[in-house]
C-alpha cells in the first residue's frame, strides 16, 4: 500500500514497524536527508526528515506539528461481508469519518458479527491504512459494533439521514449545516427491509437518495460521502 502519510505512533521520531520500514526502503527508497510527510497519532500533522535509517529502524526529526483537520461525518452501517467491511473501514477513514458503527440488520449474516477484523481490534490496521491515504486527518475513528439496530442510540443527533432507495429528496435538497455533525445510515449487502427503515425513521432519520441504481454497500459509503464533501466545500 502506497502511504500518503506515514503514520507516528509518538512524537519520538523512531520507527521501527517492518511494514512501514518496507515501505520507505522498497517503495520509497528513502535515504538520510529525505523529507516525509507524517501524522502523528491523536497529535497532528508534521513533516520530518530522516536522520538515518537502516534495516530494523528509521530516526526522523520532526518539523513543527500542526493540527489536523476535523472528523465530521459519523457513519452506521448494516454488517457485510468481511472485504466489504475492511474497505468501508479503511476508505470511510479517508473521507473524514469520525465514527464507524457497524450493526447487525435484518438482513446481515450473524456469522459477521464474529469475523476476525473485530477480534482483537484488528480493525484498527484499516483505520490506520485511511488515514494515511488521507494525510489531512490525524485521529483514528471511534469504531463500535451492535447486535442490533442502534438508530435509537442517534435520537438526540439533529442531522442524520438513512440511504433509501425509495427516498423522494436528496442532500441537495436537504438542508445541512457543515458545522454540526451528520449522521449517514446504510443498509448492508442485501438491503433494508421495512422494519430497518422503521427503526431510523422512529428515530428521526431523514430517508435521502443518492443514486437510481443499486450500489453495493462500499460505493454507496463513497457515493454519499463525496456528495457531502461537495455540498460541504461549496457552501
Amino acid at each position: 500500500m502506497l502511504m500518503n502519510s506515514i503514520i507516528l505512533k509518538d512524537q519520538s521520531g523512531l520507527i521501527n514497524d517492518p511494514v512501514t520500514l518496507a515501505h520507505l526502503h522498497n517503495t520509497l527508497k528513502s535515504k538520510i536527508g529525505d523529507k516525509l510527510k507524517c501524522t502523528v497519532l491523536n497529535v497532528g500533522l508534521t513533516q520530518a526528515h530522516i536522520v538515518s535509517i537502516s534495516a530494523h529502524f528509521c530516526e526522523l526529526k520532526l518539523g513543527p506539528i500542526q493540527p489536523g483537520a476535523k472528523q465530521w461525518v459519523d457513519l452506521v452501517v448494516g454488517l457485510s461481508r468481511p472485504q466489504t467491511s475492511k474497505k468501508i473501514l479503511e476508505h470511510a477513514t479517508t473521507f473524514g469519518v469520525r465514527k464507524i458503527h457497524f450493526y447487525k440488520a435484518a438482513l446481515s449474516e450473524k456469522s459477521y458479527l464474529a469475523s476476525k477484523i473485530f477480534e482483537a481490534q484488528a480493525y484498527e490496521e484499516f483505520l490506520i491504512n485511511g488515514l494515511s491515504q488521507s494525510a489531512l486527518y490525524d485521529r483514528l475513528p471511534e469504531f463500535k459494533l451492535d447486535k442490533y439496530n442502534p438508530a435509537a442510540q442517534y435520537k438526540n443527533e439533529a442531522q442524520k439521514f438513512v440511504l433509501d432507495l425509495n427516498g423522494k429528496t436528496s442532500f441537495l435538497n436537504s438542508p445541512i449545516d457543515f458545522e454540526k455533525p451528520i449522521t449517514i445510515a446504510i443498509g448492508p449487502e442485501r438491503g433494508f427491509i421495512s422494519e430497518d427503515l422503521e427503526h431510523f425513521h422512529s428515530s428521526g432519520f431523514e430517508s435521502i437518495k443518492i443514486s437510481s441504481s443499486i450500489l453495493r454497500v462500499e460505493h454507496a459509503v463513497y457515493c454519499a460521502f463525496s456528495q457531502l464533501e461537495l455540498l460541504r466545500n461549496k457552501f
